[in-house]
């Protein structure tokens, strides 16, 4: 039976987090050592996911207004499918009506976003099919296909190129959505030397791209889950553009990043996350001004959001952006599940206070 933690009362959440947390650490070593699970998968295929409507505040579904960021709906999505789930990173399409997910199992979805009035509530028209090597195949190794971000290429959104970002065989893939979509092939970035020396589960985690006319055009940014420097902040780096080179987060307690997004006012947002078997998942999100990035800089930002399983949360792992037509700039969110039936894939948006 699947237990849904944001229904329970706070002190019953802590006590099945206590019993379950051996399981949560075990289903996440699992999903990190499965095998391929859509190696059988050859072509696109439509899915049918149901939508449950959820609310940040596990006290006042009225409440809107969550540190710096305004709630505009969310939804916890369900699927019989067996390749449905350990979504690790997001991409919306520049208006916010669609959205692309990968998964560290190597599939990837996309699917239509819909809003009841300005509040997303559910999703649709949803497709799935395996991330493609450069020949077009699929991957055959873990190693090859934990994908754990992905983010627009340009200025184009989802009608153009996107960036996937790996873990392991660490990588930055390249892939022409717009043209080909879920079935479209690899090219491979190259990343810096340092990079691959991050060890497992510290290694590569997100990634963006600076947009034409913004003072780092062209530049894609990237940063590990918790490769640290020998003063404790993660390392991250610029890749191409103006002016390349390594940088690091001052990390901030035991947060690991887990996403970042580039919003259309340029700015960067990254999510972090913590986990401990006595209070379960944390989630943050801080804002930092993109004038301060350059090489050698340890950057800091504005914390928009820290929580824990107060509100509804799980393992936040994916971040988007887009500009909404009222002209908000909307923050969305995916969980990774771990294909863990204790665990949940929640879809949800905010929008950042003005």
């Amino acid at each position: 039976m699947k237990v849904l933690f944001s229904r329970m009362k706070p002190k019953n959440r802590l006590i099945t987090y206590a019993a379950l947390s051996l399981g949560f650490v075990a289903a996440v070593y699992f999903a990190l050592e499965r095998p391929l699970q859509s190696a059988t998968l050859s072509n696109t295929h439509s899915i049918n996911v149901k939508s449950i409507p959820i609310h940040f505040s596990l006290v006042d579904k009225k409440q809107e207004n969550f540190g710096k960021l305004m709630w505009r709906g969310g939804v916890e999505m369900i699927s019989s499918n067996d390749k449905f789930g350990g979504f690790s990173g997001i991409a919306t399409e520049t208006d916010g009506s669609r959205f692309v997910a990968v998964s560290d199992g190597g599939v990837w979805i996309s699917g239509d976003i819909r809003y009841s009035g300005s509040s997303l509530d559910g999703v649709a028209n949803l497709k799935l099919s395996v991330l493609r090597d450069r020949r077009g195949r699929p991957f055959k190794k873990k190693s090859s296909f934990d994908a754990e971000s992905v983010a627009p290429y340009g200025s184009k959104g989802l009608s153009g190129k996107l960036l996937v970002a790996f873990e392991r065989k660490q990588r930055i893939g390249k892939y022409n959505f717009g043209k080909n979509g879920l079935t479209a092939r690899e090219k491979t970035i190259k990343l810096p030397a340092e990079a691959k020396k991050a060890r497992r589960n510290k290694e590569l985690e997100s990634v963006g791209r600076f947009p034409k006319g913004s003072r780092l055009e062209k530049t894609i940014i990237a940063i590990s889950e918790r490769f640290l420097d020998k003063r404790g902040n993660i390392i991250g780096w610029l890749i191409g553009g103006p002016t390349p080179g390594r940088f690091t987060v001052r990390r901030i307690g035991k947060f690991d990043i887990t996403d970042l997004t580039i919003t259309p006012d340029n700015e960067l947002i990254i999510l972090e996350r913590y986990f401990s078997t006595l209070t379960g998942v944390e989630m943050r999100l801080r804002k930092i001004n993109s004038a301060t990035i350059k090489p050698g800089v340890i950057l800091d930002g504005e914390i928009l959001l820290q929580t824990d399983q107060r509100n509804t949360i799980d393992n936040m792992e994916g971040l988007a952006s887009h500009r909404a037509a009222n002209g908000e700039i909307r923050l969305t969110l995916i969980s990774d599940n771990n294909f863990n039936v204790f665990q949940r894939t929640l879809l949800m948006q905010f929008a950042l206070k003005k």
